[in-house]
């Protein structure tokens, strides 16, 4: 299945490339990229007779001779997006839950930019429908043909590499600087940093998924685990990495910085720089609305880096897209002994915990091994399964039992309001969630920190999203 849809994809795109039997439908030359967009909308919408959802093909809108990409990519995915949207249809970031797939190329001809927009159903790309025009070159934003968003991350790489050379490194996707979550944005800029990382053969970049997601490598792990001298490297070393590459990106006012940073197994910084992109640059929306949601709810910005846990899957350290019917493993890490709790939260705040399991005692885990979840003896497996979507889970750690809660959703939250964190002071209400057998699944972060406040321990804690996709 997985097979059949890189198919369509590559396909798809080829397509796009070659701009053949297409047809203009304007009665006259189009003023303006907001005009053309508003054309291809109409259009769409009397060929298809309903206005469905679309998946548009952002990361393949570039010149259809020279393959690179231009500011005039970012102009023209916004004003297609706005237009669709403005005329009915919805967007998918998934192409295999899209009615329509529709994508763009363009190429200049003397005074003129020939524009070609190609649409097809999602599940056959040989039934594509193309349509073009030609659009005047001072009708469009002075600053089309400048430097792109692309041409920025490339040099983004360049500085960040300098002079090194020889490097195995692990590529950990770029979040957003606050809540660590992943979003389109996020996909694109990690992917391209490994693209232009690999094209540089200035490093051996490892591969996407790391090795560390066979579930039946867990054993050759452990081994490794008793060397891990950093645990927000542990992904990197699993994958037989000795530099990892990680960043963030972190919204202004009209403006995004993303950041990156090379790094030892020690946690050393070996290069690292930003740059700054104008929004107008940007085709890929940096939000994640349900990621931002789960965020709240477990507190992600407010966690403190304090090396003293870390929690990952078979996958690798933040690479956590998984398929329909694949299994989903946890790794847990500490770096002394401690005692840890994990739970699951979904969107609907439903809370499930994950460790410690059903007739489980609880026991301080060691540091210098690798802890599973489930584990190798566990007669119970984590499947993914519809509905598909954003998951997060928690995880938190102390160096003496915590009591753990029965989380009900009868019982009224104290930490949120609608939705929003209460205006309350925020120790007041800790301190009346520990007196308490039963919580609000709202409640959870507060619950375990009030607890520890009043044991006088310190409390630890990580996070880590999972998405879950239709195979």
């Amino acid at each position: 299945m997985l097979h059949h849809y890189l198919l369509t994809v590559v396909l798809f795109v080829w397509c796009l490339l070659i701009p053949v039997s297409s047809h203009g439908f304007w009665s006259t030359e189009p003023g303006s990229l907001k005009e053309l967009a508003a054309g291809v909308a109409t259009e769409l919408k009397e060929k298809s007779g309903s206005a469905g959802k679309l998946y548009l093909d952002k990361a393949n809108v570039k010149d259809s001779v020279s393959g690179e990409t231009s500011n005039l990519s970012a102009f023209l995915v916004n004003e297609l997006e706005s237009a669709l949207s403005s005329a009915g249809f919805s967007f998918t970031d998934f192409m295999e839950q899209a009615d329509q797939v529709v994508g763009a190329s363009y190429q200049r001809d003397g005074d003129r930019l020939r524009i070609f927009v190609k649409y097809c159903p999602a599940k056959d790309s040989s039934s594509c429908k193309s349509l073009a025009a030609a659009l005047a070159l001072n009708r469009l934003p002075k600053e089309s043909f400048s430097e792109s968003m692309d041409s920025r991350l490339k040099r983004l790489v360049q500085k960040v590499g300098g002079s090194k050379n020889g490097l195995k490194v692990f590529i950990s996707p770029v979040v957003e600087r606050r809540n660590r979550y992943a979003s389109e944005f996020s996909e694109y800029v990690t992917a391209k940093v490994r693209s232009y990382l690999v094209n540089s053969q200035q490093f051996e970049v490892l591969e996407e998924q790391p090795v560390t997601r066979s579930l039946s490598n867990t054993r050759g792990l452990a081994a490794k685990a008793k060397q891990v001298q950093n645990l927000e490297t542990s992904a990197a070393l699993f994958s037989g990495a000795d530099a990892v590459l990680e960043g963030y990106y972190l919204e202004g006012s009209g403006r995004v910085t993303v950041a990156i940073t090379l790094k030892n197994l020690k946690g050393g910084v070996l290069g690292s720089a930003d740059e700054t992109f104008e929004r107008s640059m940007i085709p890929y929306s940096t939000a994640n609305q349900t990621a931002g949601t789960l965020a709240a709810v477990a507190d992600v910005a407010g966690q403190a880096s304090q090396q003293a846990v870390k929690l990952n899957t078979t996958k690798g350290d933040r690479y956590q897209v998984y398929r329909a019917g694949e299994k989903v493993q946890f790794l847990m890490q500490v770096a002394k002994p401690l005692y840890v709790y994990l739970f699951g939260i979904n969107t609907k705040n439903e809370v499930s915990q994950l460790y410690p399991g059903p007739g489980q005692q609880p026991a301080p885990l060691q540091a210098g091994r690798l802890h599973t979840v489930p584990g190798d003896r566990d007669s119970w497996e984590i499947v993914v399964e519809p509905p598909f979507g954003t998951d997060l889970v928690k995880l938190f750690a102390a160096e003496r039992p915590l009591a753990v809660p029965v989380i009900s959703g009868s019982v009224a939250a104290k930490s949120f309001s609608n939705g929003t964190r209460s205006l309350v002071r925020r120790d007041v209400i800790q301190q009346q969630l520990a007196a308490q057998k039963t919580i609000n699944g709202f409640d959870l972060v507060d619950y375990f920190k009030g607890v520890a406040e009043q044991q006088g321990l310190t409390l630890y804690e990580d996070s880590l999203f999972v998405q879950t996709r239709p195979q």
